[in-house]
C-alpha cells in the first residue's frame, strides 16, 4: 500500500493504551471507589457533569471545578479532600495495556498519543507511558475534542502531514468516524490485538 503510506500513527489512550473497563463494561478504576472513598453515583453525577467537557477542552481547571462542587454537603459528609479524590482517581486509572505498548515498539513509524484528556492525567498518563511514544495531543491543550473535525486538523498541521497520511487507533467508533471525515485512515480498536496487528501488516507500519 505504498501510495496510502502511513507517516504517523495516533494511539486513544483511554481503552487503547489504558485497559479501562472490564468485561462487564465497569470502570476498572472505581471498582471499589465507594468502600475506599464512600463515592456514589450521585456523587460522580456532579464530578462528571455538564462542565466536563469545559474541563477537557481546557476552559475550566479540574482543581477548580473539584473544589466549588466538595464544598457542597454531599461531599463534605465524606471527610476527603478534592486532593485526596484526584490522588485516588489517577493511581487507579492506570491500567495499561502491555500488548499496545509492545506493539508500539514493533512500529517503524513514529506513534503519537491522541486523547480527550484534562491537564492532571495527561501529565500522570505521561509519566506512565509517555517514553513509547513522540508527543500527546491532548484536547484541554487543543482546545477541541474528538470527535471534532479540529482535533484532526490540529494533528496534521502539527506534524506537517497529509490527512492520507495519518492513522488513528480509537476504541470509540465516533472518533474514528470524525477522522475518516478528515480523510484519515483509521481502525476501530475493540481489544483485538491479532487484528491490530494485521491491520498494521497491510499498510507496512511495523520493523522486520
Amino acid at each position: 500500500m505504498s501510495n496510502n503510506k502511513i507517516k504517523a500513527i495516533i494511539f486513544d489512550v483511554d481503552g487503547v493504551v489504558f485497559k479501562t473497563h472490564d468485561e462487564s463494561e465497569n470502570y476498572l478504576w472505581s471498582q471499589s471507589v465507594k468502600e475506599d472513598l464512600g463515592l456514589t453515583s450521585k456523587h460522580f453525577s456532579l464530578i462528571f457533569s455538564e462542565k466536563w467537557e469545559s474541563i477537557i477542552r481546557g476552559k475550566i481547571k479540574l482543581d477548580d471545578h473539584l473544589h466549588i462542587i466538595f464544598q457542597e454537603k454531599l461531599f463534605k459528609d465524606l471527610g476527603i479532600t478534592p486532593e485526596q479524590y484526584i490522588q485516588y482517581w489517577l493511581s487507579n486509572d492506570h491500567h495499561v495495556n502491555y500488548d499496545i505498548l509492545d506493539l508500539v515498539k514493533s512500529l517503524k513509524t513514529p506513534c503519537y498519543l491522541g486523547t480527550n484528556q484534562e491537564a492532571l492525567r495527561t501529565a500522570y498518563i505521561l509519566d506512565t507511558v509517555g517514553s513509547y511514544f513522540k508527543e500527546c495531543f491532548a484536547s484541554y491543550k487543543i482546545g477541541v475534542i474528538k470527535p471534532e473535525q479540529g482535533f484532526f486538523q490540529h494533528i496534521g498541521k502539527a506534524l506537517s502531514l497529509l490527512p492520507h497520511e495519518l492513522l488513528l487507533i480509537d476504541d470509540t467508533k465516533n472518533n474514528t468516524l470524525g477522522a475518516q471525515d478528515c480523510g484519515w485512515h483509521v481502525y476501530h480498536y475493540q481489544n483485538d490485538i491479532e487484528g491490530l496487528m494485521d491491520f498494521f501488516k497491510k499498510y507496512e507500519v511495523m520493523n522486520g
